[in-house]
């Protein structure tokens, strides 16, 4: 039997490549007798754990090169490194294409079969994870692919998928997922709930849950997550912030007149709390939207809007934020503002009103209009508040 340590999971981007460890490093730590002059033990770890960092911000995309790849191949050197690199490694978890929800599962079950074993390959992921990204989205926009085909067999996997991974998600203060992903992440919660049975929870009275801020990635043709129901859901009940990332084929248009100040946030606001979600929120503090920082239509000819919509650029992110209790209180009379909302610069912040503020990253990321484009943005940070 083969006792090296396997890497635990294949996370996003089709097969993995254990290439750019560096040949120097991972024949020093596999070897470092060979190696002169000898380094202590300690700042070879310390290299290593600074080599695993994945590389989100790398100009490569991710089909290309997997950012986890340097951390997928120093997993291999042996158990004390994998195991140094490992909370790093797992901070972040991008899971972006067709198949990555069902390796991780499967990671996670072969962890279950290390612990009943003992083994000292088994690590906790749900002490690690502080950021959850499920979406395969990329797929279907990218690659075309129906989601009709094979329905009830890609739901039923996807079910098992979720009830796998749901102590992990429910760990991770930073989910973003999208529309099929959430429903099923909801209605899991929910049965679990009822039964107290598959949450880990123990004796706990409230709601184990650890997620401080949902991002929801908005696909065009799913308008609302809940439909026609009054029933309060447990998992979304103690989240106390909400994040949207705009669908950036559909509502580009919108959202650059909001980046231009010629247009208010308000009506989009007021189409998007409709959605019966919004009834189970009871902990909700913050409502917020992320786009592209568009600049107006006669500087755009400057970056091309072909470009945008095409092969893609690089943007500034922006953000803007609602005070969600004091817009409950009644919606009718929130305080938007005047009017007219001045541009921002790069690397600002504005408070426009009691309920509003607006911002906007320093930095820039790749965005393309008809490509799906905001997991690298997410990834990187540039959508957190």
């Amino acid at each position: 039997m083969d006792h090296r340590p396997q890497p635990f999971f294949v996370t996003t981007c089709g097969p993995t490549r254990n290439v750019n460890a560096g040949p120097f490093l991972t024949s020093y730590v596999s070897n470092p007798s060979i190696m002169a002059p000898k380094l202590p033990i300690e700042i070879i770890l310390t290299i290593c754990k600074d080599a695993a960092q994945p590389t989100f911000s790398q100009r490569e995309k991710y089909d290309m090169k997997n950012p986890y790849s340097t951390a997928l191949s120093l997993c291999l050197v042996s158990r004390l490194v994998r195991r140094i690199i490992l909370p790093d490694f797992l901070r972040t978890i991008l899971l972006r294409r067709r198949h990555s929800l069902k390796k991780f599962a499967n990671a996670l079950l072969m962890q279950k079969a290390y612990a009943e074993k003992k083994s000292d390959l088994f690590f906790d992921y749900t002490s690690a994870v502080q950021r959850m990204w499920i979406s395969d989205a990329f797929d279907y926009f990218v690659y075309a692919e129906t989601q009709s085909e094979n329905f009830v067999s890609k739901n039923d996997e996807r079910a098992r998928n979720i009830s796998v991974s749901l102590p992990v998600i429910l760990a991770a203060p930073e989910l973003a997922v999208d529309y099929g992903h959430l429903r099923r992440i909801i209605w899991s919660v929910q049965d679990a709930w009822s039964s107290r049975t598959d949450l880990n929870v123990g004796g706990h009275s409230s709601f184990p849950g650890k997620t401080k801020n949902l991002t929801i990635i908005r696909q065009g043709h799913h308008e609302q997550l809940l439909h026609n129901t009054v029933e309060t859901f447990v998992f979304l009940a103690s989240i106390p912030h909400l994040t949207h990332l705009i669908d950036l084929a559909d509502h580009s248009h919108i959202f650059r007149g909001i980046s231009c100040g010629t247009e208010s946030p308000k009506f989009p606001v007021y189409l998007w709390m409709r959605d019966h979600m919004w009834n189970s929120m009871k902990s909700l503090e913050t409502f917020s939207v992320v786009y592209p920082h568009l600049p107006p239509i006669h500087d755009f000819k400057s970056i091309t809007y072909a470009a945008y919509a095409t092969r893609g650029i690089d943007l500034h992110v922006e953000r803007f934020t609602v005070s969600a209790a004091l817009y409950k209180q009644d919606p009718k009379s929130f305080p938007w503002g005047p009017p007219w909302f001045p541009v921002m610069n790069p690397g600002n912040k504005r408070i426009h009103s009691d309920g509003v503020s607006f911002e906007v990253t320093s930095d820039k990321t790749y965005f393309s209009q008809y490509f799906w484009s905001w997991d690298k943005a997410w990834a990187c940070g540039l959508t957190d508040g």
